[in-house]
């Protein structure tokens, strides 16, 4: 299941599930996300939900919806863009991580390494 982490300062905040085909965000109340930001537009923008049958798993599409100050995704505006784990969303003054837990494990799964006894294998933890 996917999820949109609040940051604040740097760190994890509230962590907001993805639990519908198309998932708003604005300063309007109705929306499924309702930020309190003067520049955040009523209807600032929309995640839409596709599954994707060939690789098995859902895409996640943040649309702008044509606000005032638009939509960035790792520190660049975008109209649309498709999501992957780890991208930073900035709505406003409010920054969010996009999770999404089946790319998570399959990011963890690619770090499996071969070890050179037979039929061994092991993950081995990235440097930062």
């Amino acid at each position: 299941m996917a999820s949109l982490v609040q940051l604040k300062e740097g760190t994890a905040g509230i962590r907001l599930q993805i639990d519908k085909d198309k998932f708003s965000i604005g300063r309007g109340t109705e929306n499924d996300i309702s930020i309190d930001d003067e520049l955040v537009s009523k209807l600032h923008a929309i995640i839409e939900i596709t599954e994707n049958n060939e690789a098995h798993c859902f895409d996640y599409f943040l649309k702008d919806q044509n606000s005032t100050n638009g939509l960035y995704v790792n520190d660049e505006k975008v109209q649309q863009y498709k999501l992957t784990h780890g991208d930073i969303i900035r709505i406003g003054l409010n920054n969010f991580q996009f999770q999404d837990d089946a790319q998570k494990n399959m990011d963890e799964t690619a770090q499996l390494q071969k070890s050179w006894i037979p039929g061994v294998f092991y993950t081995k933890k990235k440097s930062k």
